[in-house]
């Protein structure tokens, strides 16, 4: 992330890429309230500090299977 706050396009590509992945793993639907809801969740854990690809799958998948 830029000093700013703005996340730069490679982060941003990375960002998608995540979603899109988990999106589809988990059987979220495009344009659901819980793929917003996500995609919410991953840029708050992104601009929060957690910034590698490695963290943010494991956040997610906690969240999936605690959920």
């Amino acid at each position: 992330m830029q000093a700013n706050g703005h996340v730069d396009p490679e982060q941003l590509a990375m960002l998608a890429g995540l979603l899109d992945e988990h999106c589809q793993a988990s059987g979220i639907q495009l344009e659901s309230p819980e793929h917003e809801i996500l995609a919410s969740r991953i840029l708050t854990l992104f601009t929060g500090g957690m910034t590698a690809i490695d963290d943010l799958k494991q956040a997610l998948t906690s969240t999936r299977d605690t959920a």
